[in-house]
């Protein structure tokens, strides 16, 4: 049975599932299903590499793992992926690859020689931008209807904002274990209440934004205002569920709704 980490990734990979189903014109087609498949498959298998954390060296073999997965697991994951490829033209099997690379340069190791890269998640704001950016692409990536230009990029960036705080809410949860670790991110520089502030200010922004700018985008304007009442109750001493409650769930919640209200449209 799934549970911990494990439970994590597939939770996530149904987010990300939802993310893309509701960025698409909904059709019944091998194509559709394959792209769902790669979408889910892929965010998942991902996820599990940051747990193993793969290394390229020079002083070790090619390719390492801090962790090793299971042969069977990374044969599983990589046979269900390329199998997609069948049913997927030559565009749209570019972009699943280079979302994949995109993805494991958060967390991939480089060490040639003295240079040892830790992966984008060591830099602390370029991590944040990047994660905010790697789910945003999720729902973007393979958009096929056809809409004005200025709204899909108003309608990214709001949907980037919102990925943005999430995970800045992610290293709010994370500030205790990043501090006794020597981890440095937004969190351990600017401390707990003051990363806090920023996202209240974000948040709200946001939020004025919306409602000045975009009024029809309600699902977008309801999500930051559920967003904004959460971050307002944390505390550094919440429970890291609590936090995890508020970050994932939020943002479970705002793809299932996307996905509902573009099924409604099918």
């Amino acid at each position: 049975m799934l549970k911990g980490k494990s439970l994590h990734h597939l939770a996530l990979a149904v987010t990300a599932l939802f993310f893309f189903l509701a960025s698409i014109k909904l059709i019944l087609s091998a194509n559709t299903l394959a792209l769902s498949v790669a979408v889910f498959t892929g965010t998942f298998f991902i996820y599990r590499l940051s747990v193993w954390v793969p290394v390229l060296s020079w002083s070790r073999r090619f390719i390492d793992f801090y962790s090793r997965p299971k042969a069977i697991e990374l044969a599983t994951y990589l046979i269900i992926i390329l199998s997609t490829f069948y049913f997927l033209n030559f565009r749209e099997t570019t972009l699943l690859i280079s979302w994949g690379v995109f993805s494991t340069c958060y967390f991939l190791n480089i060490k040639l020689g003295a240079f040892h890269f830790k992966g984008l998640r060591s830099i602390p704001l370029i991590k944040t931008i990047h994660l905010s950016l790697l789910w945003t692409i999720i729902g973007f990536l393979f958009k096929q209807e056809i809409a004005n230009n200025s709204l899909q990029i108003s309608e990214f960036i709001i949907r980037f904002v919102i990925l943005f705080i999430i995970c800045l809410g992610v290293d709010l949860r994370d500030i205790t274990k990043d501090e006794k670790s020597d981890t440095i991110t937004l969190a351990t520089i600017l401390g707990f209440y003051k990363l806090k502030q920023l996202m209240l200010i974000t948040n709200l922004t946001l939020i004025c934004s919306l409602i000045l700018i975009a009024p029809d985008l309600t699902l977008e304007l309801l999500i930051a205002l559920m967003l904004f009442i959460g971050i307002f109750i944390l505390k550094i001493n919440s429970k890291p569920i609590t936090f995890t409650i508020i970050m994932d769930g939020t943002l479970l919640l705002y793809s299932f709704l996307a996905f509902m209200a573009q099924l409604t449209r099918f």
